[in-house]
């Protein structure tokens, strides 16, 4: 209790008026509009009468209020309340750590878990006052209620400081306010009131339930400005539940929505941890007109201390990423007290209820609070310059434009996030290594993150280099059996392919020899690993068919005669070689004459894609006619001179030859040379001895010539 022992004595020291007096047990507080009776365990609702000039409904007090601020004795009702201590009279609270609870409630105090006293009332400044004490031993915690009424107000606040007088941390403290609403029963003789959650947290800043009863409209409202408080209704004693299953909603509470229902609304708040020599304060709000809703809740805020805006607790260490770095210290909703900090050398001030620390190495900084209405306050936090941060996004990198890469990143040993920008070309950009393909070149930056929350950030220059403009060159077309030579640019290494027909596949400017249609790729390499690709397409030709003949049907000439030359084929292009005899060498059909002798012509054709091919034609050149009579001849059948008959050279033809033995009898006769005598006569052979030969030739000039002469059969 010593810390609250200057605030007693201030209190003690002021004007006591006779509206806030107490009696037996019980503290009454009456203003204007609202009057409060107080009990020995904390509850509201005197266990005693009130004093003559308030105006309980019964004999005891709960509350009770002037709602429409028109005088106790005007309007419909006169005025509201008393609003629980009809019927089964219920408000309290209860007190829970970890898992046991405490529970002191009703204007007969049962149950009274909680031993302690009321010890004081004051009037001072428009505000009456009572102060409850009490302690739950077995934890080591005090507990004191402040209730103040302001004086004209249609509400009263109710302030709880809990403090841990131990010497272990007091973990999971909930302290709940309950209370059975029965707001018109006095007048209306309904318990039934109109219950509706209005505001929750976390949704919302404030914590606020209200009740309205059916007949009247008769207002209350039980809430506070705390994101630690929650609201339920539900159940009806104050120990049916706990206070966390009223935080949560549970076990008969509802946290949300509306109900019509003679039951009891309840406020909880979690205070996680309470140090050792450490208190932790609370307030709520009764509000008996809506009107007074905003002033009702705003004069709830109690102390929180923030770091940087937000929410800490104290005994929690903050980080600061730098040496250095300002972190921005405050109390928040503390404005009646008068705050001390230390150590005042890395702060911009000492005294305030918001400072700037820069701290260079870890440290514990501590305010003192001295004047406010919880009591004297110390609060203290830890900020811990961080060390631990890393980033190294990499060696700088480069690639071509179309491929990819692999960022690595690496944030160090405390690492817990990545992130990389800009985003754009990366496969995820809060992962340590991406795959990267941007399409121009990129400078990424690597923002690592380390389990303290600190950035660090490093970066690396991604090159993109654009793709070779290779050139395989134009599409190309020669003959067959030709060669070409292929042309490729813009590269630096060269490989083609299909390699078939080409002198070197490895270089620029192969030589290509392909006997059929074929596209070529030529991939070009250039100086920075780069690669692209080109087509080609070669077109080959193939040589004319050429097929060189003469006209008519022969190839002699005969004196006099002429022969026409002709080449069968598709060319456009026509040379003879020699011209001798010819009409015309550049022509597709010549006419041969006066050829002295036998000449081979070659014709060079020539297509119209260019390709050439030769052919050749032999002309033979037939002289005068001669006709020869052999002289003598064997018909033994030894294949040599066995058949006699004239033989003829140059222009001409034989028409007829007989042959006669020397008594002139025919023995044989033909028109034709090619068929002989063979030696035999009658189915004989003929006799040894000389023949007569005659023979009638005509010349290729339509000349008659006879020949005659003699030869010998021999055998």
């Amino acid at each position: 209790m010593n810390r609250l022992f200057a605030f007693i004595m201030f209190f003690m020291a002021m004007t006591i008026s006779a509206a806030a007096q107490m009696v037996g047990g019980d503290i009454f507080l009456q203003g204007t509009k609202v009057e409060v009776g107080v009990n020995h365990c904390g509850a509201y609702g005197s266990q005693g009468a009130a004093p003559v000039g308030y105006h309980p409904t019964n004999v005891e007090l709960g509350f009770v209020a002037d709602w429409e601020s028109d005088g106790w004795e005007t309007g419909t009702p006169d005025y509201c309340g008393d609003y629980f201590v009809p019927g089964t009279p219920e408000e309290g609270w209860q007190v829970q750590i970890g898992s046991s609870t405490w529970v002191n409630s009703n204007q007969n105090c049962s149950p009274d878990d909680v031993p302690g006293d009321l010890i004081d009332y004051t009037y001072a400044g428009g505000i009456y006052t009572s102060v409850w004490q009490g302690n739950i031993s077995s934890e080591d915690m005090s507990i004191t209620q402040i209730t103040t009424l302001p004086e004209d107000a249609l509400y009263f606040v109710t302030r709880i400081l809990l403090c841990n007088d131990g010497d272990t941390p007091l973990e999971d403290v909930y302290y709940m306010r309950n209370l059975d609403p029965d707001n018109d029963q006095p007048w209306s003789f309904d318990f039934t009131t109109y219950n509706e959650i209005v505001y929750q947290p976390p949704v919302d800043d404030n914590a606020l339930v209200t009740s309205e009863g059916l007949t009247y409209g008769c207002f209350l409202g039980l809430g506070a400005r705390d994101t630690n408080a929650r609201v339920a209704y539900g159940n009806f004693f104050t120990g049916d539940g706990t206070p966390e299953e009223v935080w949560t909603g549970t076990g008969g509470y509802s946290g949300s929505g509306s109900s019509t229902a003679d039951e009891a609304n309840s406020i909880s708040f979690y205070v996680p941890v309470i140090n050792p020599g450490e208190c932790k304060c609370v307030a709520f709000a009764y509000i008996l007109n809506i009107d007074d809703l905003e002033e009702a809740l705003e004069a709830t805020v109690t102390y929180n201390l923030t770091a940087n805006g937000e929410p800490v607790a104290s005994g929690d260490t903050v980080i600061a990423c730098n040496p250095g770095e300002s972190v921005e210290l405050s109390v928040v909703g503390a404005d009646d007290y008068e705050w001390t900090w230390s150590p005042a050398d890395i702060l911009d001030t000492d005294i305030g209820s918001t400072v700037i620390a820069n701290p260079t190495e870890t440290i514990t900084i501590t305010a003192l609070g001295v004047g406010g209405f919880c009591g004297d306050a110390s609060v203290s936090i830890t900020l811990l310059i961080d060390e631990d941060e890393f980033a190294d996004a990499g060696p700088d990198d480069e690639i071509c434009i179309g491929s990819s890469t692999t960022l690595n990143g690496d944030g160090g040993d405390f690492e817990s996030g990545f992130l990389w920008s800009p985003a754009t070309g990366l496969s995820d950009p809060t992962i340590a290594n991406p795959e990267a393909s941007p399409t121009t070149t990129t400078t990424y930056t690597l923002i690592t993150t380390d389990i303290y929350g600190c950035p660090e950030t490093d970066a690396m220059t991604l090159t993109v280099h654009p793709l070779p403009d290779v050139d395989a060159g134009p599409d190309q077309e020669f003959c067959v059996d030709g060669v070409i030579v292929l042309d490729a640019s813009g590269a630096v290494d060269y490989e083609w392919s299909p390699a078939v027909g080409l002198s070197d596949p490895g270089i620029a400017d192969p030589e290509c020899t392909v006997d059929e249609n074929t596209t070529y790729t030529v991939t070009g390499t250039d100086a920075n690993g780069c690669v692209n690709t080109d087509d080609v397409f070669i077109s080959v030709n193939y040589l004319p068919d050429v097929d060189a003949i003469a006209s008519p049907y022969t190839i002699d000439v005969f004196l006099g005669e002429t022969s026409t030359l002709d080449v069968l084929t598709g060319g456009i292009s026509f040379v003879w070689s020699p011209p001798t005899g010819l009409s015309d060498p550049n022509s597709q059909n010549p006419v041969v004459s006066g050829i002295p002798d036998t000449i081979v012509y070659t014709v060079t054709v020539t297509d119209i894609n260019g390709c050439v091919s030769t052919d050749t034609v032999q002309v033979n050149a037939i002289g005068e006619l001669v006709v020869g009579l052999p002289t003598a001849f064997s018909p033994n059948g030894d294949g040599y001179n066995d058949f006699y008959a004239p033989v003829l050279d140059g222009s001409g033809d034989l028409e007829y030859f007989a042959i006669y033995n020397r008594w002139g009898q025919l023995v044989f006769e033909s028109n034709t040379a090619t068929l002989g005598w063979d030696g035999m006569f009658n189915g004989k052979e003929a006799e040894l001895g000389s023949y007569v030969v005659y023979a009638r030739a005509r010349t290729s000039l339509d000349e008659q010539r006879e020949y005659s002469g003699y030869f010998t059969l021999v055998r």
